[in-house]
C-alpha cells in the first residue's frame, strides 16, 4: 500500500485450510487468527501499523495488539478458503513499514509460516514516494522483550534498515554475519540506552537518552528521528566489529564513534529524513556550546561528555572521508583488525599522517563554526 501519514486502508489475506480439521469461530483451540510474526514486529509483539490501542499500537479494530484478524465465517471447512480482513493505519513518518503475518489456531498451534508480510509505504507530505528501505539485513535476529511499545519496535527496525541500505550502497556492503538486536524495557540500573558488544547491541527503551533524546529540537529533527539515528548508530558498530573487530569498533575513540555518527546521520540524510542544513545547524551548535573545548587528538581514548565529543567525531570523520570517499574506511578497519598499528593503518588507508590530518581538521573546524 501507498498511504499518506495517518490514513487507513483495509487489507485482505486469503488462507486455504489444507488440514483435516475445520476452523470454528469463538472456540478456543479451534478458531483461526492471524498473529504478528517475525521479523517486524516479532512474534506476539505490537505493530505500529495496527492494533487495539495497547502498547502504542493504533486502535484499528484488531482483536488484540498481537492478533491481526479472526476468521470471518463461523466455520471454515477443510478445503475452504477464509478471507481475513484487517485495517492498517499509516504512521506519521514517511518510509517503508512491514507487518509480518502468520496464521494460528488460538490456544493450539501456529500454522505454517510461508513468509507472508504486508508492506506499507508512507508518502512524504508533498505526496512523493520516499526512498524505499529493504527488509532487515540477512543475519540480524531481533529479540523484542514483552512490554516494548509498537513505536519503539518500529524505530529500531527503521534505524537498522536505513543504515544497512546505506552501507550496501556506499561502503562496499552491509553486514551479513549473524548478530543480535535486543530491545527491552529496563530499570534504573542500565547506564546507557544503546550499547554494542561484539556481535550484538541492545536498546533500553526506558533509558532517558532514548525516551527524551537531547539532539531533537525544533530546528533539527524530531525525537523519533533521533531514536532512529540511535539504532542506526549501533548498527554501524556491528558493521565495524564485522569489518575489524574491537580494533575498529572501539580502538580509536573519535574514529569509532565519529564513524558511527557520520554513517548514521548520512543514511538519514540520503533517505530524506534529515535535511543536510539541519544537520549542520545541530553540529555547529554542539561545537560552539560545549563547555569543554578540546582538540580532536585528545579524543583518541578519552571521551568527556561536556566536550560534546560525538559532534567532533562526526565532523572529523566526514572531513577525513571527503577526499577519497566512504569506502576507504573499510580498508582502515581491515588493517587495524589484522593487527596493524593504527597510525600506520591510518596513513595507508587515508594517504596522510594523523598529525597532518589533525592540523587540517582543526583549521577546518575553526572556519566551520564561524
Amino acid at each position: 500500500m501507498r498511504l499518506c501519514a495517518g490514513d487507513t486502508a483495509t487489507a485482505t489475506l486469503a488462507y486455504y485450510n489444507s488440514g483435516s480439521f475445520g476452523w470454528v469461530a469463538g472456540r478456543m483451540g479451534e478458531s483461526a487468527y492471524l498473529g504478528t510474526w517475525a521479523s517486524e514486529p516479532g512474534q506476539d509483539r505490537p505493530s505500529i501499523l495496527g492494533g487495539d490501542g495497547q502498547l502504542g499500537s493504533p486502535a484499528t479494530g484488531w482483536p488484540r495488539y498481537d492478533r491481526i484478524a479472526v476468521q470471518p465465517a463461523p466455520y471454515v471447512w477443510p478445503g475452504q478458503v477464509a478471507w481475513f480482513q484487517f485495517t492498517l493505519k499509516a504512521p506519521s513518518n514517511p518510509g517503508t513499514y512491514r507487518l509480518y503475518v502468520r496464521p494460528l489456531i488460538e490456544g493450539a498451534t501456529w500454522l505454517e509460516d510461508i513468509g507472508v508480510f504486508w508492506q506499507v509505504t508512507v508518502l512524504k507530505p508533498d505526496g512523493s514516494v520516499p526512498n524505499a528501505t529493504p527488509p532487515d539485513p540477512v543475519g540480524v535476529r531481533f529479540q523484542i522483550d514483552p512490554g516494548v511499545s509498537a513505536p519503539d519496535i518500529a524505530l529500531v527496525h527503521q534505524g537498522v534498515q536505513h543504515e544497512s541500505a546505506f552501507l550496501d550502497a556506499n561502503a562496499g556492503g552491509t553486514r551479513r554475519s549473524p548478530s543480535l538486536v535486543h530491545v527491552y524495557v529496563g530499570d534504573s540500573t542500565q547506564r546507557y540506552c544503546c550499547l554494542t558488544i561484539g556481535d550484538s547491541f541492545e536498546i533500553v527503551t526506558s533509558n532517558p537518552a532514548w525516551r527524551t533524546p537531547p539532539a531533537s529540537a525544533r530546528d533539527t529533527w524530531t525525537a523519533d528521528t533521533e531514536r532512529t539515528e540511535l539504532a542506526a548508530h549501533e548498527y554501524v558498530h556491528l558493521w565495524q566489529y564485522a569489518m575489524g573487530g574491537n580494533a575498529c569498533m572501539v580502538g580509536v575513540r573519535w574514529m569509532a564513534e565519529g564513524m558511527a555518527e557520520s554513517f548514521a546521520y548520512r543514511s538519514l540524510v540520503a533517505d530524506g529524513i534529515i535535511p543536510q542544513t539541519n544537520l549542520d545547524t545541530f553540529t555547529r551548535r554542539q561545537l560552539t556550546t560545549a563547555s569543554n573545548q578540546v582538540a580532536l587528538s585528545s579524543l583518541e581514548s578519552s571521551w568527556p561528555a561536556n566536550a560534546n565529543p560525538f559532534a567532533i567525531g562526526y565532523l572529523a570523520v566526514d572531513r577525513l572521508l571527503a577526499p577519497k570517499g566512504i569506502a576507504t574506511i573499510r580498508d582502515w578497519c581491515a588493517r587495524v583488525g589484522s593487527g596493524q598499528e593504527w597510525h600506520q593503518a591510518f596513513a595507508a588507508a587515508f594517504g596522510e599522517s594523523t598529525d597532518a590530518f589533525y592540523s587540517r581538521f582543526e583549521a577546518f573546524r575553526a572556519a566551520y563554526i564561524r
